[in-house]
């Protein structure tokens, strides 16, 4: 072999390593993550051709090679031939990108995230933070040691948004992630121990939508690597106490108080209780109510009914859709039936306008939508009932929250309460 052609074999084998063994230095690498919880799965579509399908939530597919000239997008719902984005993103030849959607369905929405960043010394991580859990608003996350108390402690960013942060350094370690909502150190929205990021890590933390719209989850997506969900382990659940003849409601949660020798008729605060089965102990003047466990999905919010005459009191869990209104010049409001007495189920009108029927004992109808107002009138009617079961006027409703007409106690003297939810 002669030393020139020793040479160039040599050079041309310095050329694909450069090239990461084989890798087109002419094209972008573009990967989709996908952080919504609102398709099942998602499509990315470049230039016509499906590079990447069926992503689902928290997938790594992996990177496509993309020509920067042309690299007009759109994303779609697995399958579909519609785009639910279209958009042509900032791409450099010889570059690493994740293309991160996220929103709920009919509001999908995308940022692009770089990810040739140099890494930091031995001992740090890089980490940047996004904000994609639009229901759950404006939000603090905490990284702490595991025992110490977020009274105490600085949050690692406050007011994260959906516009990825700033780069920040922190020490590589396991670390206890608490989010809450910003401002707040007790509005706790995930709290989850052992979060690792390793030495010389780069990644960006992902918030993602929980199942209620108020507590949310998380994705860790290291720089050119994998995806790690971090899921919420909690649920929030209030008592709603709705005896008859003023009945005082106790009740506890998987050994969580939720309400103590509380006259009825009273909503009370959203605590956070373990996912999964747990116990429950209730009562109404210490007659307890036949209800021994109940099944919480994580992430999601719960509205505990105790209902009925004090001598024979029944209990229901209701699963509360608290995301905010799709429309938000409009109001969400649902009835909640807590007349065990009544064998007829009810309806409700806002200003005459039906918003829900059919509405059981024990149950709840689904939302509807109810213009703004300060002079709204309520009526919640049983089907044969010469005169409403429940009336009020000049009520409140506010553009973008949401709210659940309770009507409680017994058919002959039913009170009605009117709650905002968020």
């Amino acid at each position: 072999m002669t030393f020139r052609r020793l040479t160039a074999l040599v050079a041309l084998a310095l050329l694909l390593a450069g090239c990461g063994g084989g890798t087109d230095r002419t094209k972008a690498q573009l990967r989709l993550v996908d952080a919504s919880t609102g398709y099942a799965a998602l499509d990315l579509v470049v230039h016509g051709q499906v590079r990447q399908g069926g992503v689902a939530y928290a997938a790594d597919p992996g990177y496509v090679a993309v020509d920067p000239g042309n690299a007009d997008t759109t994303i779609n719902s697995a399958g579909s031939p519609t785009a639910l984005l279209s958009f042509t993103p900032a791409l450099s030849k010889n570059r690493h990108y994740t293309l991160l959607a996220w929103g709920n369905a009919g509001a999908l929405n995308q940022v692009l995230l770089d990810e040739d960043v140099a890494a930091p010394a031995a001992g740090k991580s890089l980490l940047r933070i996004v904000n994609g859990a639009p229901d759950a608003g404006s939000l603090d996350v905490y990284l702490t040691g595991s025992g110490d108390a977020l009274s105490a402690s600085v949050p690692l960013l406050g007011g994260a948004s959906a516009t990825p942060s700033a780069w920040l350094t922190v020490d590589s370690s396991s670390s206890r992630l608490r989010v809450t909502a910003a401002g707040s150190k007790t509005d706790l929205r995930l709290d989850l121990a052992g979060l690792t990021l390793a030495s010389q890590q780069v990644a960006t933390l992902v918030l993602t939508p929980g199942r209620g719209g108020v507590l949310v989850n998380a994705l860790l997506v290291t720089q050119q690597g994998g995806v790690t969900r971090l899921d919420n382990t909690q649920a929030r659940v209030r008592v709603a106490a709705g005896a008859s003849a003023g009945g005082a409601v106790s009740a506890s949660l998987g050994g969580v108080p939720l309400m103590s020798g509380v006259g009825s008729p009273a909503v009370g605060l959203y605590a956070l209780v373990a996912a999964g089965s747990e116990s429950a102990a209730l009562a109404v003047n210490g007659v307890s109510v036949p209800v021994t466990t109940l099944t919480l999905a994580a992430g999601a919010d719960y509205t505990l009914l105790v209902y009925g005459p004090p001598s024979a009191p029944q209990a229901s869990l209701i699963e509360d859709d608290n995301r905010l209104p799709t429309d938000s010049t409009q109001a969400k409001v649902r009835l909640v039936n807590g007349l065990a007495d009544l064998g007829t189920p009810l309806a409700l009108t806002v200003d005459f306008v039906p918003v829900a029927d059919g509405v059981a004992a024990g149950t709840a109808s689904s939302y509807g939508s109810v213009p703004p107002s300060t002079t709204a009138s309520l009526s919640v009617t049983a089907a044969g009932l010469p005169a409403p079961v429940v009336s009020a006027g000049t009520q409140t409703f506010v553009a973008g929250a949401n709210y659940t007409v309770f009507a409680v106690g017994s058919a002959a003297s039913a009170v009605g309460v009117l709650r905002r939810d968020r």
